[in-house]
């Protein structure tokens, strides 16, 4: 009865720390993603009330909560490096008036040249770039989740996308 008392402990014991053994998680995996904010496309469908100027770019220009916003942008792996795909984004204003303080709900899909797909989803300002969520992906992203961070650059349109995949 003792030897099987103690093998019990010692195979317990071993469970245990195998358990709590040197082994750890997966790393998650860090792309990155430039936009050079040039060459792309946006449009926007003023819902009723309609802005008093047609040109967003002008001062009078005011959006109003329901307003659309389509875009696309050609995604590099750096400045002056490889196109990797395209960027397609469609969105509605959810708060704000004008670009400096609108926040956008919205979808983006990064459709790469080879046919994967990588969705991402959240809220976001024009003006302060982004941080969304991915939702998923197919081909190489099938599952995929994780994180976009998008920080514009304050030189020019560009952009600098990271994203983040949890294991």
């Amino acid at each position: 009865m003792k030897r099987w008392i103690t093998l019990f402990v010692a195979t317990a014991g071993f469970a245990l720390w195998a358990q709590a053994g040197s082994a750890q998680a997966p790393a998650a995996t860090t792309l990155s993603f430039y936009e050079p904010g040039t060459g792309g496309t946006f449009k926007i469908i003023d819902q009723a009330p309609r802005s008093p100027a047609k040109n967003p770019e002008s001062k009078k220009y005011r959006f109003s909560v329901g307003d659309e916003v389509f875009f696309s942008e050609r995604v590099f792996d750096h400045k002056g490096g490889t196109r990797l795909g395209t960027l397609y984004g469609e969105g509605k204003v959810v708060k704000g008036a004008t670009f400096a303080n609108l926040l956008v709900i919205a979808e983006v899909v990064y459709a790469f040249n080879n046919g994967d797909q990588l969705v991402a989803h959240g809220v976001f300002s024009f003006a302060k770039g982004a941080h969304v969520a991915i939702t998923g992906g197919t081909g190489a992203y099938q599952g995929a989740r994780g994180s976009v961070v998008s920080v514009d650059s304050t030189t020019d349109d560009s952009s600098q996308d990271t994203v983040t995949l949890l294991p």
